[in-house]
């Protein structure tokens, strides 16, 4: 449940961030990442872990279990929210690093 909470208040801040009428939280599974939006997928985390003193491959995994689908038609935000650290922000990603699948097809 408390995942759950969570998820909606990023799916809330994310509307509100980019003026937007909904957001899709997007399973790690469905997600098919290029070789360069993997690199910068896990680049970033490689940077906030250095700066936050924090094992990267821990961050890598949270990074890409939050992955959110702006609605309507819009990119793909990594959102960074670390309550322990006080951190939240979201990182969009070009569509030409991405695709998912949504209701049985590959958007994108």
């Amino acid at each position: 449940m408390k995942q759950a909470n969570a998820r909606l208040d990023i799916i809330e801040k994310i509307k509100t961030e980019y003026n937007a009428t909904g957001a899709i939280h997007i399973d790690s599974e469905d997600i098919q990442l290029n070789k360069n939006g993997k690199d910068a997928l896990f680049k970033s985390a490689e940077t906030l872990a250095e700066k936050l003193g924090l094992h990267k491959h821990s961050l890598q995994k949270h990074l890409y279990n939050n992955i959110y689908y702006i609605e309507p038609a819009g990119p793909l935000v990594v959102a960074i929210s670390l309550p322990e650290q006080k951190i939240e922000m979201f990182a969009q990603m070009p569509q030409s690093m991405w695709s998912f699948r949504l209701n049985n097809r590959f958007v994108n």
